[in-house]
């Protein structure tokens, strides 16, 4: 029978790893610190967005435009979630973790943008859509939760769903901020806008937070354990 171990901050842990309490207060910490990283994230891309939507840039600056700004929205995050990292997973390097989200966010934006407009141009033929567009988005889904387990898989080495969890679970934020301001009529005020905007934004960012904070604790308890 394993021993039973003291945890951080006194918990007690058997078998399983770390104690379910402290699991939990991981998984709160995570989900508030995604959603508090893409409220302050949501800022750069939404600025950018409107002010060269209202200066009528071409598709070439708002392409560019919004691929930097969804890096410093990738840094926002990388640097919040970094932060929890720190206290329930300290072996992980910080600054590769914020470097990773911010190219994998970046990336996303580049694809999403650069897909956006090419088929803007012109309509997207169904063989366009089937051998560039869906691979390139798959591969954007993919990117930010790839790039991480880089740097986890360093500390907890069979870490490898966290890629497709991580993917799974911005699908879905994505989502909600998509049909969030699709939803809402061009005639409301734009003060409208920015609030809900600002509402999908925490939604979004809930919903991440929540959708990978059980797969990580998993992860972290298989680090204890080991």
């Amino acid at each position: 029978m394993r021993p039973v171990e003291t945890g951080q901050g006194g918990a007690v842990a058997g078998a399983g790893g770390p104690a379910s309490g402290a699991r939990g207060h991981l998984r709160r910490d995570w989900t508030l610190a995604v959603a508090a990283g893409e409220l302050v994230g949501f800022v750069p891309p939404a600025v950018t967005g409107a002010t060269l939507a209202a200066l009528g840039a071409p598709d070439l600056a708002l392409v560019v435009g919004l691929t930097l700004a969804g890096a410093l929205e990738g840094l926002s995050v990388g640097v919040a979630q970094a932060a929890v990292l720190r206290r329930h997973l300290p072996g992980v390097d910080r600054r590769r973790w914020t470097r990773a989200t911010m190219a994998g966010a970046a990336f996303a934006w580049l694809v999403g943008m650069g897909g956006g407009a090419l088929m803007g141009s012109d309509p997207a033929s169904p063989a366009l859509l089937l051998v560039v567009m869906v691979p390139a988005w798959t591969a954007a889904l993919l990117a930010m939760g790839f790039l991480q387990w880089r740097v986890l898989r360093v500390v907890v080495p069979r870490s490898g769903r966290w890629v497709p969890v991580n993917a799974g679970a911005w699908l879905l934020g994505v989502m909600i901020v998509v049909v969030a301001l699709s939803a809402a009529p061009n005639s409301w005020p734009g003060a409208v806008h920015a609030g809900i905007g600002v509402a999908a934004a925490v939604c979004m960012g809930l919903t991440v937070g929540a959708l990978t904070a059980r797969t990580l604790a998993q992860l972290v308890a298989d680090h204890h354990v080991a």
